[in-house]
Parts: C-alpha cells; sequence; structure tokens
C-alpha cells in the first residue's frame, strides 16, 4: 500500500509519529458517515498560541502513546463475517434492504495484525507514522437497539450474555461532531461498532484518540445549541462535567485540544456558524494557523457518505423522544441539588436558587473538631476499669435492684440518657487507633439507658442505628442522623464511654450542632423499612418504671407468647379454639394451611372440626376443603371456573397448628340475598372471601353427580369470627363512602399508559389519578384515551418541573407544548394539590458491560426529577417502580461526600432514593415483588418503594395471592429475608396461566405464506383446519393481521381472570398482530403445536442461518432454545417486553395452539389489561402498542399495592373516629337484620366494585 504523505501531527510530533499507528484501509462502496471520517485527515499545523493572555503557558503536547503493547488472540473469539447473527438482531432483512447492522463493541482492542497484533490509536486511520498498518479490533460484541428499555427487563433469563468477536478489518472511524450525546462509531465490512468501553489494556490507546475528540464534540454541538454563550459560561458548564473514564474535565483540556478542535469545524457545513459563538471565537484565537499546503485534500466520496440509521427510529416521534440527543438537562429543586453535590456527575439545571457554595475553611476546621473528639473518646474506652458509685436513695422504690442514676468516672448517667459503647468488631481488633476521615460511629454504638442494675454492674440499652449501618444508605447517610431500633442488650458499665447529645425529631436535622445527633424514624432491619416511632406506646412504655419500660423487651416476651399455642374458649367456658402465632382459629372456621404433601401448588384448604392440645404439639383437625377450579374437565362446560369457589368434602385430616396460615371466610351461597347482596360483591371486599356450594365425599372427585347441595342451616359458622366481620364490613363501607368523597389527588410522574396509578387507584378506592406527565406521544393519547378525566401533559418531566415550579412563584415562563399536537399545555397542579406521586422513573440497568459510565446519562438522572417533584409537591404518599437491576446501580461519585465516599458507590441509586426521602420527612420501605404472586400470568420480578410522610401510616407489601412457581427469597443486601411469604404451599390460589388468561378470545391462524412448498399432507391437515380456525394472510404491507374492532369471543368466560377482563365492553378488541416477512411467516407457521416447540423443529432448509455454522454465537451457547418459540399453555408468559417477535432477546412469543404469534390483546392481557383498555399508536404501529404494553407495570401488582394503601387509610380513619365519637358497639351489631343470623351476610361495597385486603381483621 502507497504511502500517505506527513500530516500534521507527523510534523509536529515527530517523535510520537516514529513510534505509533496508523494507515488508511482504502474506502470500499458501503455506506459511511457524513460527519468527519477517517478519511479527512488531519488538517492543521501545530504551533504557538498566541501570547494575547498574559499567563497562559503554551500548551503541553497531546497525550504521550504508552509503551509498545500488544493483543493476544483469542481463540475462542468468532471471527466476524456476513453470516454473524448477535443475539438479539433479526438475521431476516426485509426485501431490497441492505443496511449493514448497527452492534456495540465493549471490553475491545484495536491492533495491527500485520505487526505482532500491536495495539495502535485509531487516530492511525487517518494519520500516517510511515509504517505500512492495517486495523483490527476484538472485543465483546451486543446487539444494538434505537431504545433500551428492554434492558434489565427479563431478570429470569440473566443478562444476555456478549458475544465475542475477532472483527475485519476497519474501514473507517466516524464521529458526529455536531450532536452531543452521538456515539462513536467504527465500520467494518459487515457492520457498524459503536464504540463503548475499551478494554484496560487498550484504555491509554483509546484515550488518546478518543479525549480532544470528544471536546471538539461538545465545543461544536454546544456552539450549535447556545451560539450566544460566553466563554466563562461555556468552561463552568464544562469544568462540571465528567469524561467516560471518570476525570472531570479541566479547562486546560481545551487548550491542549485546540487543533483537534479548529480542524473539525473547519471540516463543519455549518463551519461559519460555529465560529461565531463567542466562546469558540475565543478557543480559535489561540489556535495556530492551518497550513494548506501540508493537508492532504479530503476525500470527496467519504464526505457524501451518512451515519448509520436506525430503522425503527426514522419517522417514529415514540422512539425520537428517547434518543439521547433529545435528552433535556436534568432539573432539581435546590434541596435535591445540595444533597447531590459530589455524588452526580451531570451538570444539573436548579430551578430555584442554587445551593449556597461549600465553605471549605468552615468544613476542614468541622472536621478537624471532630477528629480531635473522636480521639477523646478513643483514650476514654482505653480504660476498661472504670470507677462506679452510685446512692441508695436513687435506687427505685419497689424494686431496689434497679436505680435512677450512676456514676461512672464520676459523671451522673440517668435512665433515658444516650450513651457510646465500643462496637464490638472494635474490641476484637484490639483497638486501632484513629485515622483521619475515621467517624464516632466508625468505633461506637449508640444506646439509650432503659435501666441500671447496680449490683450486676450493666445497664440494659435500647439501641440506635446509625444511618450508615442501615442497609438502604450506609454511605449515603446524613452522618448525625440514628433511627431507633428494635434491639436492646444489657452492657456492662465499665463499657459505657460518655454521653452523647441526641433530639428527637428536629424540624431540620442540619441544624444540629456538628457534635450532636438527631433521630426521627424506626428502623426495622427484618423489613428494610424506616418509619414513623408511635409517640403515644413510647410515652406509656417509657413512662414505666425500669425494668418494664424497654419496648424491645416487651415485643419480645409478646412474640415468645404468640409461638407458644393458647387454648381459646368461649362465653360459657367452653374451648372453642386455639391461638398461634397472634391468631385466633375457632371451631368451624376455614383455614389456609401449609400444603401437606410438600408439592407444587396453593395452600391446602381445612374446615376446623376440632383441636387437641398435646404436650409435644397442638393439632387441629380439620375437614378438607377442595377449589372447583381444579375439577378441570369434570365440571359442566359452560360452568366459570371461579378460584373461589370452593367444596367442602366429608374427609378429614390432622394439622400441626404450626401448618395454620390464616382463617378465610366461607358462606354458603344460600347465604347471599340479591338483590340487596350479591356473591361478586362478597368477593370484591376481599382477597379472603370465598364461598361454599357444593359437598363431595371426598377431596378427589370421580365424577360431577358426587355432589350434594350445602344449606345454610347445615354450614355451621364461627359466631364471634361472623360478627366480627360484619363489623369490619360495616366500618369498611362507611369509610369507603367518604373516602369517594374526597379522594386523594394523584400525579402519576413517567405515566406510560397509566397502568400504575389505574391499579393503585382501582385497588385502594381512594386514589383519582388528575394529573400525567408521559413523554411519548401515543403512550400520552393512550392514557387519555382511557383515563379521560386525568390532565394528561406530553411532555418531558424536566420540562414539567420547570413549568410547574415557575407558574407556582409567579414567574412570566413560556409555555410549554404538547409533543402529540404542539397546543399549549395546561396548567400545571398547584403546590399543595397533589397528595400522591406514582412514579415508574426511568434508569439504567446496571450491566457488567458498563465498565465506564457515560459522562452524563440524563435518563439515569430522572431519578433526580422525581425526588424534585416530591420535594415541590410534598404529598402524603409516593409510590415508586424500577426493574431489579436498580438496586445494582451504582454512582460514581466525582468527589468525596460527608462521610468521605467518592468513586463507584455500590447500590448508590437506592442509597440516594432512601436518603432523600428521608430527608424529606418520608417513611420508607422497600422491596422485591414478583407479579405472578398476585395474579399476573406472567414471570416479572420488579422494585418498589413505598413513602409515607411521616406520621401518616406506611403501606406494608401485599402478601401473595397467588402460588408461583417462583420461590427466589426476596433479601436485602445484609441476607435477610424481605417478609413477603413467597414459599410454594402457602398462597391461597394457583398461578394464573397463559390459557386461564387468554384461552376465551377468538382463534385464527396465520396463513401459510408459500404453501407449495409444504408436503401434501400437510397442506390437508391445513386446510382442513381452516374449517374451524379461520387463517389470515400476514402481509408485511399491511398494519397488523387479525380482528380488530367490536367482535365476539371464542367462548364464555371460563376463569376469573377471563370474566375480570371482560367486566366492561370494548369497543376494539384489537386482537391483532404484528405484520413479519415471509420468511419469518413460513418459519412461525412450521413449528409444530406442542408445548416447548422452537427453532429446532424447523425443516432443515429454514435453518441456514441458526444452525449451519458451528462456529456461530448460537451453536456456542449450545444452541439457545427459545428462537421462534411456542408459549406453554400451562405455563404463563416470560417478562412481556418491548420488543416481541420471534428472533428477539424475548423471542417466546408464539401462541400456544395457533399457527402465529401472540395478539396485542393476549400480551395486554399477560399484564392484566381489560379488554376495554384501548391502546393508541401513531401510525396505527403495532411495535408502538407493544412498547405501551412491555413497559407497564401489571395491573394486579399495582392493584394489590392499592388495597395496602386503603388498609392503612382505613386504619387512620378508624383511629381518628375512635378519638372523635364514642362507638355504640350495640348498634353495629344489631342494627342490621341479617346479622340476626350469622349464616345471611349482606356485604355490600359502594359501586360494587370495591376491593380490600380485609386482613386488618385478622
Amino acid at each position: 500500500m502507497a504511502r500517505r504523505r506527513s500530516s500534521a501531527f507527523d510534523v509536529s510530533f515527530p517523535e510520537e509519529a516514529g513510534q505509533r499507528a496508523a494507515e488508511h484501509i482504502a474506502d470500499g462502496n458501503n455506506s459511511a458517515p457524513q460527519s468527519r471520517s477517517s478519511s479527512v485527515a488531519s488538517n492543521s499545523s501545530l504551533g504557538k498560541r498566541k501570547s494575547d493572555e498574559p499567563g497562559r503557558a503554551r500548551a503541553p503536547k497531546l497525550q504521550q502513546l504508552p509503551k509498545d503493547a500488544y493483543y493476544r488472540k483469542n481463540p475462542k473469539y468468532l471471527l466476524e463475517s456476513k453470516n454473524l447473527i448477535i443475539d438479539g438482531e433479526d438475521p431476516d432483512l426485509e426485501e431490497g434492504e441492505d443496511e449493514k447492522p448497527i452492534r456495540e463493541l465493549y471490553d475491545f482492542y484495536v491492533f495491527d495484525p500485520i505487526h505482532r497484533n500491536e495495539l495502535v490509536s485509531l487516530v492511525g486511520l487517518e494519520q500516517d507514522d510511515g509504517v505500512e498498518r492495517q486495523f483490527e479490533a476484538a472485543g465483546k460484541v451486543r446487539a444494538h437497539f434505537a431504545s433500551d428499555e428492554d434492558e434489565g427487563q427479563e431478570e429470569e433469563e440473566g443478562e444476555v450474555q456478549p458475544t465475542s468477536v475477532h472483527l475485519t478489518a476497519i474501514m473507517r472511524y466516524t464521529v458526529d461532531y455536531t450532536r452531543e450525546n452521538e456515539p462513536f462509531y467504527i465500520e467494518t465490512e459487515y457492520a457498524w461498532y459503536i464504540l463503548k468501553t475499551p478494554a484496560e489494556e487498550y484504555k491509554p490507546f483509546y484515550q488518546h484518540f478518543y479525549n480532544s475528540r470528544r471536546i471538539a464534540q461538545l465545543v461544536i454541538s454546544w456552539a450549535l445549541k447556545r451560539p450566544q454563550e460566553s466563554l466563562s459560561t461555556f468552561l463552568g458548564r464544562f469544568t462540571s462535567r465528567v469524561d467516560m473514564f471518570g476525570r472531570t474535565y479541566l479547562e486546560q483540556d481545551i487548550w491542549n485540544s485546540v487543533p483537534e478542535i479548529q480542524e473539525c469545524v473547519q471540516d463543519e457545513p455549518e463551519s461559519r456558524r460555529i465560529r461565531s459563538a463567542p466562546f469558540v471565537k475565543h478557543i480559535l484565537r489561540n489556535a495556530p494557523p492551518i497550513s494548506e499546503s501540508s493537508r492532504p485534500p479530503p476525500r470527496r466520496e467519504a464526505r457524501n457518505k451518512h451515519l448509520p440509521k436506525n430503522k425503527a427510529s426514522i419517522g417514529n416521534p415514540d422512539l425520537a423522544v428517547l434518543k439521547a440527543e433529545n435528552q433535556n438537562t436534568t432539573h432539581v429543586t435546590p434541596r435535591i441539588a445540595k444533597l447531590v453535590q459530589g455524588l452526580v456527575r451531570e451538570s444539573m439545571e436548579v430551578v430555584g436558587p442554587p445551593p449556597p457554595p461549600v465553605n471549605k475553611a468552615e468544613v476542614e476546621a468541622e472536621r478537624k473538631r471532630a477528629f480531635e473528639q473522636l480521639c477523646r473518646l478513643h483514650t476514654k474506652a482505653k480504660k476498661l476499669k472504670k470507677n462506679i458509685e452510685y446512692n441508695k436513695q436513687d435506687r427505685i422504690e419497689g424494686n431496689l435492684e434497679y436505680c435512677k442514676v450512676i456514676k461512672i468516672e464520676y459523671k451522673p448517667y440517668m435512665v433515658g440518657d444516650i450513651v457510646l459503647v465500643p462496637r464490638d468488631p472494635v474490641l476484637a481488633l484490639g483497638w486501632p487507633t484513629p485515622k483521619v476521615g475515621d467517624k464516632i460511629y466508625d468505633f461506637f454504638w449508640f444506646g439509650k439507658i432503659q435501666s441500671i442494675s447496680p449490683a450486676n454492674q450493666n445497664a440494659h440499652l435500647h439501641w440506635f442505628w446509625h444511618g450508615s449501618e442501615t442497609a438502604a444508605m450506609q454511605e449515603v447517610a446524613h452522618p448525625q442522623e440514628l433511627f431507633l431500633g428494635k434491639e436492646c442488650h444489657w452492657v456492662s458499665l465499665h463499657n459505657i464511654v460518655d454521653k452523647v447529645t441526641v433530639h428527637f425529631c428536629p424540624k431540620d436535622g442540619v441544624n444540629v450542632k456538628p457534635n450532636e445527633f438527631f433521630y426521627k424514624f424506626t428502623y426495622d432491619a427484618a423489613l428494610a423499612a424506616y418509619t414513623s416511632m408511635d409517640a403515644q406506646q413510647l410515652e406509656l412504655i417509657f413512662s414505666q418504671m425500669p425494668p418494664d419500660n424497654c419496648l424491645p423487651c416487651l415485643l419480645k416476651a409478646e412474640q415468645r407468647q404468640m409461638k407458644s399455642p393458647q387454648e381459646l374458649k368461649d362465653e360459657q367456658g367452653f374451648r372453642n379454639g386455639v391461638s398461634f402465632g397472634g391468631k385466633h382459629f375457632h371451631l368451624e372456621d376455614f383455614v389456609l394451611y401449609h400444603r401437606q404433601d410438600k408439592g407444587d401448588g396453593p395452600a391446602d384448604i381445612g374446615y376446623i372440626t376440632g383441636v387437641e392440645f398435646r404436650r409435644e404439639n397442638t393439632m387441629v383437625t380439620v375437614r378438607k376443603v377442595g377449589r372447583i377450579a381444579s375439577l378441570g374437565d369434570l365440571l359442566p362446560k359452560r360452568m366459570l371456573r371461579d378460584e373461589r369457589h370452593l367444596y367442602l368434602t366429608r374427609e378429614n385430616t390432622t394439622v400441626d397448628v404450626q401448618d395454620l396460615i390464616k382463617v378465610i371466610y366461607v358462606p354458603c351461597t344460600q347465604s347471599f340475598l340479591p338483590p340487596h347482596v350479591t356473591v361478586e360483591d362478597w368477593l370484591d371486599l376481599s382477597h379472603n372471601h370465598f364461598y361454599v356450594k357444593y359437598t363431595f365425599p371426598r377431596l378427589r372427585v370421580k365424577s360431577w353427580n358426587d355432589r350434594t347441595k350445602i344449606t345454610w342451616p347445615k354450614l355451621g359458622v364461627c359466631t364471634p369470627c361472623c360478627r366480627e366481620r360484619l363489623k369490619g364490613r360495616k366500618a369498611i363501607y362507611a369509610f369507603l363512602q367518604q373516602a369517594e368523597k374526597k379522594r386523594l389527588s394523584t400525579l402519576d410522574l413517567f405515566g406510560g399508559v397509566g397502568a400504575f396509578s389505574r391499579g393503585l387507584s382501582d385497588g385502594s378506592g381512594c386514589l383519582e389519578v388528575t394529573h400525567a406527565v408521559e413523554i411519548s406521544p401515543s403512550a400520552a393519547k393512550t392514557f387519555k384515551r382511557n383515563s379521560p378525566q386525568t390532565v394528561v401533559y406530553n411532555q418531558c418531566a424536566n420540562i414539567m418541573l420547570r413549568y410547574a415550579i415557575k407558574s407556582y412563584e409567579g414567574h412570566d415562563v413560556e409555555t410549554p407544548k404538547q409533543l402529540f399536537n404542539g397546543e399549549d399545555l395546561p396548567e400545571p397542579p398547584e403546590q399543595g394539590y397533589i397528595k400522591v406521586i406514582v412514579a415508574g422513573f426511568p434508569c439504567q440497568s446496571h450491566s457488567t458491560l458498563n465498565m465506564y459510565k457515560k459522562e452524563d446519562d440524563v435518563k439515569s438522572n430522572l431519578i433526580l426529577t422525581t425526588l424534585s417533584f416530591v420535594d415541590f409537591y410534598r404529598p402524603t404518599y409516593a409510590f415508586f417502580e424500577n426493574v431489579p437491576g436498580f438496586l445494582n446501580f451504582h454512582l460514581n461519585a466525582e468527589r468525596a461526600n460527608e462521610h468521605g465516599a467518592a468513586g463507584e458507590i455500590e447500590r448508590g441509586g437506592l442509597k440516594l432514593l432512601v436518603r432523600a426521602m428521608i430527608d424529606m420527612g418520608y417513611q420508607v420501605r422497600h422491596g422485591l415483588l414478583q407479579a405472578g404472586h398476585y395474579g399476573t400470568p406472567q414471570r416479572r420480578m420488579r422494585f418498589f418503594l413505598i413513602a409515607a410522610k411521616e406520621g401518616h401510616m406506611l403501606p406494608a407489601f401485599p402478601q401473595p395471592t397467588h402460588d408461583f412457581p417462583d420461590t427466589h427469597e426476596i433479601k436485602n443486601r445484609d441476607g435477610r429475608v424481605i417478609p413477603v411469604r413467597a414459599t410454594r404451599g402457602t398462597a391461597a390460589h394457583p398461578f394464573v396461566t397463559v390459557e386461564d388468561a387468554i384461552g376465551d378470545l377468538p382463534r385464527f391462524d396465520w396463513n401459510h405464506p408459500r404453501p407449495d412448498r409444504e408436503p401434501l399432507d400437510k397442506r390437508d391437515k391445513r386446510r382442513r383446519r381452516a374449517a374451524t380456525v379461520p387463517s389470515f394472510e400476514c402481509k408485511v404491507s399491511e398494519q397488523h393481521c387479525g380482528f380488530k374492532g367490536r367482535i365476539g369471543y371464542y367462548s364464555e368466560p371460563k376463569t376469573t381472570f377471563q370474566h375480570t377482563a371482560r367486566l366492561n365492553p370494548t369497543t376494539d378488541i384489537q386482537h391483532y398482530t404484528k405484520c413479519l416477512i415471509p420468511k419469518k411467516v413460513e418459519r412461525v407457521v412450521s413449528i409444530p403445536l406442542k408445548t416447548g416447540a422452537d427453532y429446532i423443529s424447523l425443516p432443515n432448509e429454514q435453518l441456514e442461518w441458526q444452525i449451519a455454522d458451528p462456529m456461530s454465537s448460537i451453536a456456542r451457547n449450545n444452541y439457545k432454545r427459545g428462537i421462534y418459540g411456542r408459549l406453554d399453555k400451562d405455563g404463563v408468559f416470560p417478562t412481556t417486553v418491548t420488543n416481541v417477535d420471534p428472533t428477539a432477546k424475548q423471542s417466546r412469543c408464539l401462541h400456544p395452539y395457533l399457527y402465529r404469534i401472540v395478539t396485542v390483546r393476549e400480551l395486554a392481557r399477560s399484564q392484566g389489561f381489560p379488554d376495554s383498555f384501548n391502546f393508541e399508536a401513531i401510525g396505527g404501529n403495532v411495535v408502538t402498542m407493544h412498547r405501551q404494553i412491555g413497559n407497564a407495570v401489571p395491573l394486579p401488582v399495582a392493584h394489590a399495592l392499592g388495597r395496602q394503601l386503603r388498609k392503612s387509610l382505613f386504619r387512620k380513619w378508624e383511629a381518628q373516629r375512635a378519638e372523635a365519637i364514642q362507638i355504640d358497639d350495640d348498634e353495629d351489631e344489631n342494627d342490621d337484620h341479617h346479622n340476626e343470623n350469622p349464616h345471611h351476610m349482606a356485604v355490600v361495597a359502594p359501586g360494587g366494585n370495591g376491593s380490600d385486603d380485609m386482613d386488618i381483621y385478622e
């Protein structure tokens, strides 16, 4: 290959040019960049910078390359070829489509294969070092998608592993300097690759290439975006940024990059406009003159080429709003801005006065004083034997073993004082000497003295947790905040070091003196919950004399008592049940108990007939109870298989009392008196409500004709439980009537189609979704169509935050526009109006490939926007949702925070979220919920956080109502299990299957696109099938294939799920699929109608791209199953994602017994959407509907969370009513004529659609 003439780089840096890479690979005929690429040589000579700014030294040379290094080829890497298919890529191009795929390259090396694989900089592609070179790369490759919405969605599949690939010759690199967030590309003969993260050994080589070009990209893109910006403003913005390697930019970086900036500006079509920006003028004033004689002529053919384009995003407004270049700067309130100082690298927009600058001298002085205090305490603690004194008159009257005051080293300590005690690990280490930066809480525990025993020389302490010791905050906790725990212990008086000042619940903890502490919440390590203290309970307990004034001791005693079975007696003194685990189980109660056969499935059900107290255990005798739905084909054809329809048997068994779970309420159908009360009203009131109609001889039913109808006189019920239930029913009825009149105004941020807020509203009956913010135009239109009373803002949440705050403060702010129609946005809700905020905020999923985080990942920082909305509106409740990967979302602190934490903060997203909510006065609990546990026919784990203002009851997480195959324990970081009962055999209902969810929907197949290619017997079989199952031609030119509008169903609803989905009529069934190209359709209709069938079952002639090459990524992945995969009708849907396709990452999407993929309506059912819920999509794009469904929170999960909110609101309402009025219990029991006979149960909820988990009456 002919040598190119010397470049400016060669002339200016001959020592580097003599050592390092580059040779240009000849251009091919494939698409190339529009912006500068490798084919454009360096355009400038480096000369002395003009000395018009006194004191500025000449810029140093560009970063030196490291010493020679070499890449070691890995034989396990696949060689790039035209047949290479990366997991998640669609191998089938549409007719006439010849675009190269776009991929992502991680852990990469670039090297010269003809010089022993020497590592080289990409600079060499455009600058000749006098050596004939070639350029290749190797690394881990992933498919690139127009949207990253599915990242972290499929947790049960695990993270998709990248494919290790050795790339063919690099043709060029490409950078679009006009777009701030546009990535850097390289192009080979077969694909475009986005350069994500270099391998550690290659990092200095990539920095040599990347740094100056990235700075040029920032300068040019900002000049086009902010044409009037001054140099000082630009430098302020620039020096607050961090590069991809975690280094904060310095002003000197600009001056070092001037030659590259000048060259890039010169090559831009809008060069004159860029140069006119004041800050660019100033920068280029220091540039050396361009020597045209030393500049190689540009290649015209390269300048006319274009950057790679992702076809899916072209002309799609729903994807366009998600593109990096269309993201707005993160907006935050001053409080949140102050909180995240040093923890977030993005330069954020503070809406309001910015936080005051940190007084470094004052901070340093405080640190010095704190360290001196720690050293003094450390010295005091070394004295292991202390002088102990007390006066007899200080002993407690009536219990002389304890005293109120004692002197330790002549200093008095009283009951109620908070003291410091050395931490056990510190003692074990032999008291290491404190180091600068150590804190008091690194060496000492905090405890409140509850009692003092001078005889034993010990004190009983109620422990506090320092925020840094709690699982959810650790290093981001407020350094002065404590949390009252549920633990206590006796400690030696000799271990008490000193007293410490701790304030209870100050209005603003930051005003506490530096050497003092404060607390406002309790911390329950078992629940990972931060909650308000019951002030009345604490006051009552603390008013007691020692040793009866310790709350943890009283709770432990209560727990011990609950673990021991206690006999229950009726009013006449006869035994009528047993108390265990805090629950009462009476004779004639229906109960759930642990499944006795130890197999898979829900809990067993029994009807208590006897209790026997034995010396070693307590046994309960029950009559076995079965589920009507489990009888399957024995049932009449049109009978609803209601999961809460039970049958009684004459079969008895005995159960250990420890296996009892809870009481359920099961009247016979004859007890209901329509129209005053119906079975539906009864079931809507609680998940613990069932009904019974028949008796069978045994649990294993042989014939439907063996049944005997039950009448209420023959079904004994527990009268006390029934009366209590009816009393509770009356109370909840009164509560719901009041709640209906004054629902809580709710704002749904990042609302999608509104599933999260809709489920919470329906489940609680106490919310009204008044406002919603959603950036996707189609999703916003869907939200509005299905919730017409909601004010929907189709705009970025950052823009909305600015609009809301500026409007409230009376500023003259320009009204933003609705993205879907360009009209002015409605006015935002006023401060104080919003009572509930719901947010499924986006967050970059944690990935092991993200070794270097993107400098300013705006979408990840939307958590800060969410917190700012909470800060501005201060709602009573907040509900947040995210993928499980959020728990692994790390922060990259640019500098040490108040704890000294810097660099990567593990689980930093969660820690920051919890810290912020607690700082704003909110109680918090968080955990993971499995959607299948709440009646969703899908495997979908999600992170949830619930918050409530101090003084309001914090809702608990709902216990599973459905058994589910996923038995993963949900644990905190410290290994403690979140108390959501996920054990098999303990839930009330079996899981909802695919068939349970979609079996009643109309049936249709796809036509075979090439029937002439099928054998005659298969063609004949398909022809006969068409007589009973209609089939449609799936044309890629059409929007969709299937049914739309109002049509009938295949059958009457057979399951509770189907019945619920069809409660309200639909105007458009939307029972259609997206349309695929003929090759894909042919493969889909060729997959056998067998459970679990996939591409392995395809004829050989259709497998050329899957397994023809044993070196393919699929083959090397042990022929990963699932591509063109068929669903199991008796199983559940895999996690419903936004990309539904037989070759996508989630490719098991073929209908269980029809020749097609699943429809929009079937996917909607997988998420719990009712059939009356219709989806809007610009241009009728079915894929857009898929995205809306895949992004939604399953309605059954949101509904379950809503029931828990109702429970909390109801308890508060009851407490307030008890304080305000005297309740006449006799009237409550007698004013309903049905209460005269407890078998007749009049159960009514407002509108017939109330739904509350009435466990509150257990």
